[in-house]
């Protein structure tokens, strides 16, 4: 039956909350204010792009969604303790995230640092313990092998190190190997999950050109609304790109360009999406976010 992509995002969302308060840790008393520090900026209420990409190729290649909950988790994770990170004064220095004050203006720089630690130290636990089912021992250990890969020196670290790079280079080359490490790495292995947690490799180049276009797409719109979209809407403080005088695709193209360049993507993401089975909200998932505007 086919359901409206709002209903689809709303549905799979709801799914992956329900599911992970099964595996979100607890904590001994001392540590109180750590969970609840990792709490408020978890469940802050974002969009789940990437669990719902994860949850999305897995019903698109026929696997059980169930068996990676534990990854998509893992995930999510990583990408909010990298959230509470980016926002403090040493990073971006940003108060509010997703319409909220951000985690260390609520508890303070330490605790906020400890939160994000926390999380994604926990992050490798629930990945490579669930799902407790033998058959997939092999797949969790390659998911966390390419887990680290994606989060580490090699990806998202590597790509926040040259986003704050005073010398970095002003060209399309650098930025868009940055963006491939910062925000496409954990795209993409968002994507592979179910293939990486099954074990099956059939369609793994055809998803992975997929994932890498659409967290290229991603970024640009991205770049795009902090100069088009509002505070309100994005749920953080617009025009801070130009404001640091950011390398970004609007900066480097202008906007005009940078919109040229996300109808291109878009195009090769979708051409993409099309060589995968079962892909009608894959498709959908890259006109989302060639759309979006927050």
């Amino acid at each position: 039956m086919t359901i409206s992509l709002s209903d689809y995002l709303k549905q799979k969302r709801e799914f992956f909350e329900r599911k992970v308060r099964d595996y979100f840790p607890s904590t001994f008393k001392e540590a109180e204010i750590v969970l609840k520090a990792m709490e408020y900026s978890f469940f802050a209420g974002g969009k789940r792009f990437r669990p719902i990409l994860a949850l999305t190729a897995c019903e698109a290649l026929g696997f059980n969604s169930e068996d990676i909950i534990p990854a998509c988790l893992a995930i999510e994770m990583i990408h909010s303790y990298s959230l509470i990170h980016d926002d403090l004064p040493a990073m971006d220095n940003d108060d509010f995230r997703r319409g909220k004050p951000s985690n260390h203006k609520v508890f303070g720089e330490g605790t906020a640092i400890l939160a994000g630690d926390a999380l994604l130290t926990e992050a490798f636990y629930i990945a490579s313990r669930y799902p407790e089912k033998k058959e997939l021992t092999e797949g969790k250990l390659k998911f966390v092998t390419q887990l680290s890969d994606s989060a580490g020196i090699r990806g998202m670290v590597g790509g926040q190190v040259m986003d704050i790079d005073e010398n970095k280079p002003f060209n399309e080359q650098f930025l868009e190997k940055l963006h491939m490490a910062k925000t496409g790495a954990m795209i993409k292995v968002s994507a592979l999950t179910p293939l990486i947690i099954h074990n099956d490799y059939r369609f793994y180049s055809d998803v992975k050109s997929y994932a890498l276009n659409l967290g290229l797409l991603f970024q640009i719109t991205d770049d795009i609304l902090d100069i088009e979209s509002s505070s309100e809407k994005l749920g953080k403080t617009a025009g801070k790109d130009i404001e640091q005088h950011k390398l970004t695709f609007v900066t480097l193209f202008g906007i005009q360009g940078a919109k040229n360049k996300a109808k291109n993507v878009f195009e090769e993401t979708v051409k993409c999406a099309k060589k995968i089975p079962n892909n009608k909200y894959l498709v959908k998932l890259a006109e989302y976010i060639f759309s979006r505007d927050k």
